[in-house]
């Protein structure tokens, strides 16, 4: 439930009070066996041994030179290749320094690029050691013995602990970095055939034909370098800074789009909804579970199937929507299988409105509890018995009841034409500044999930349907709830209580015995004496940003219905930082695509 904009009336209800919840896509997977920490000690001993090697490697080189090696001079080897070999020495340092940094977040195609490159550089420190050895070399002879004990040390611990790094990146990613990268390359190398064919012979004292053009921006790129061109002008020298700043883009580009996270693609598969319907019919424990069902998150589950964890994705985070759901002695192995997929995908988890059930359980997975708000649950055998006569709602509803207001009950399905007259209301209660659609944990108006579901509406002595309320389903035995709450901008003062004393009675008829009338978001944070800094942060907000949401003015009007009251927490990783991530991506994922 979001705040309201402004502090209500005594007899309003604030503009937040809107029901409804959105949900769900599906990926099937199988429950996990309990990860090791991401950054634990071998991690880190890998990225700093990665580290340190690609600094040898770039460095290396610069305490060679080819003229101390005069024995170089008598072997066959041209001093393209020998200087060619220096360069992927470099480059292959370079990138095990931003490899390094990918493999620190235990990405498995950094691995596997390591183990690749670190290959082909024990190969060429090999050669060129030898290459050094019968070259008369001293110092530099231990220096290329070092590098290659320092690459064989690096893939041994990159194999012996590959088991570690099993973080994945997006393929449709690494797909589109190969992609850029050739048509980056092919740009790059067309600049460079232009820009040789164009330069007049001043420039360098050659004229180039488009063979030679082509030859010389290819060694470029492949690292051997064309070291009898002398630059004679100045536009000469900065056309080869140019080039070499065109491949370096280009490689750069591809580079980062290897290691991207996976990113979270909606996809919708009507078999795995139906599965989640089925797990949640025999584990599900409240409210919050009926959205779960909608179309804007994503599923895994254990390979049993009954257990369920319903997501999405946004900002490298995977937000779940209260707790996750299955037999409670199977839910600390499935959580932990839940949080080791996540982690391999890239992504933090966050768990926003759980309940107090599970609270030892996410501190178990090291996770982080914050206390966000107060679910208002209300009894409706007191309600209907102690709580309707009191005069908040008495007086309100006799005089009401006497000018021919009442309530309606519609069973569905129901027809367009009253669909139409329910989206009228929707739209212009939606016309109203800071009043807009959410998404995930809130409702928005869907024409075809509101032709299955029962309506209550507000009507006007004429018959003019003033408001509305949709009934759904709580999966905590004898509860009910509403998705959406829309009224018309124009309504008699106290309609709404009266709608609400209304509906209550009439589900209290039905046979319902509890009533849940959502999250009053900060309600009751940071009040106790243990309370933690971020809760007590949040208690501030409450007190002092009120003016602006209006945070107590919801309370009051729930408190108007004599509820108990139910902490809601949100659970998260990583500390301060990954509570402020998880908060922009809950905003992020709130907001409808």
């Amino acid at each position: 439930m979001e705040p309201a904009a402004n502090e209500p009336a005594e007899d309003e209800i604030p503009e937040g009070f809107d029901y409804a919840p959105a949900a769900a896509v599906t990926t099937v997977a199988s429950d996990e066996a309990h990860e090791s920490k991401p950054h634990e000690g071998v991690v880190l001993l890998v990225v700093l041994t990665t580290f340190l090697n690609g600094l040898v490697l770039s460095f290396q080189p610069l305490f060679q030179r080819f003229e101390q090696h005069q024995r170089l001079f008598d072997m066959a080897v041209p001093f393209g290749i020998y200087h060619w070999s220096r360069s992927v020495s470099v480059a292959f340092g370079v990138a095990l320094v931003c490899l390094a940094f990918n493999l620190f977040n235990r990405k498995k195609a950094s691995w596997y690029i390591a183990v690749v490159g670190l290959t082909l550089s024990l190969v060429i420190h090999v050669l060129r050691a030898l290459m050094e050895l019968h070259g008369g070399g001293d110092s530099q002879d231990a220096l290329a013995g070092f590098s290659v004990f320092t690459c064989v040390l690096n893939l041994a611990l990159l194999l012996i602990y590959r088991t570690r790094f099993n973080v994945k990146s997006d393929p449709r990613n690494i797909k589109q970095g190969v992609i850029i990268l050739a048509l980056t390359l092919l740009v790059a190398i067309a600049y460079g055939v232009i820009g040789f064919s164009i330069l007049a012979r001043r420039d360098f004292g050659i004229e180039f034909q488009i063979q030679d053009a082509f030859m010389r921006t290819l060694r470029l790129f492949l690292l051997i370098g064309n070291d009898d061109l002398t630059p004679h002008t100045r536009f000469a020298q900065w056309f080869l800074e140019s080039l070499n700043l065109a491949g370096g883009i280009s490689g750069a580009i591809a580079f980062f789009s290897l290691f991207r996270p996976i990113e979270y693609k909606l996809r919708t598969v009507p078999a795995e909804r139906a599965l989640m319907r089925k797990v949640l019919d025999e584990s599900g424990k409240d409210a919050l579970d009926n959205y779960k069902l909608l179309p804007d998150k994503s599923y895994i589950f254990s390979d049993n199937k009954q257990c369920a964890a319903a997501y999405r994705a946004a900002l490298d985070v995977a937000i779940h929507l209260g707790d996750p759901v299955g037999p409670t002695d199977q839910l600390p192995s499935f959580l932990r299988g839940f949080v080791s997929m996540c982690h391999r995908n890239g992504w933090k988890v966050a768990f926003m409105q759980v309940t107090d059930r599970n609270l030892q359980m996410y501190r178990d997975c090291g996770l982080s509890v914050l206390k966000i708000g107060e679910d208002a649950i209300v009894d409706l055998d007191k309600f209907a018995k102690e709580t309707k006569d009191k005069k908040d709602f008495r007086s309100r509803n006799k005089k009401l009841e006497k000018e021919g207001y009442k309530l309606q009950k519609l069973s569905p399905p129901h027809s367009d034409a009253l669909i139409a007259e329910l989206k009228a209301i929707s739209d212009e209660w939606l016309s109203l500044p800071g009043r807009r659609e959410r998404t995930f944990s809130l409702g928005y108006f869907d024409k075809e999930q509101l032709k299955s579901d029962t309506v209550f509406v507000l009507l006007a002595p004429d018959g003019t349907k003033l408001a509305f309320v949709n009934q759904v389903k709580s999966y905590a035995p004898g509860e009910v709830s509403i998705d959406m709450m829309r009224h018309k901008n124009e309504v008699p003062n106290g309609s709404m209580d009266y709608l609400f004393c209304k509906l209550l009675v009439a589900l209290h008829d039905e046979g319902f015995k509890r009533f849940s009338l959502g999250l009053a978001a900060m309600s009751g944070v940071g009040e106790t004496t243990d309370a933690s800094l971020e809760e007590k942060a949040v208690h501030q907000i409450y007190e002092h940003m009120n003016r602006f949401f209006s945070y107590k003015g919801l309370r009051r009007y729930k408190s108007k219905f004599d509820p108990t009251w139910e902490g809601r927490y949100l659970v998260y990783e990583s500390g301060t930082p990954g509570l402020l991530r998880t908060t922009l991506a809950i905003l992020r994922v709130a907001e409808p695509d």
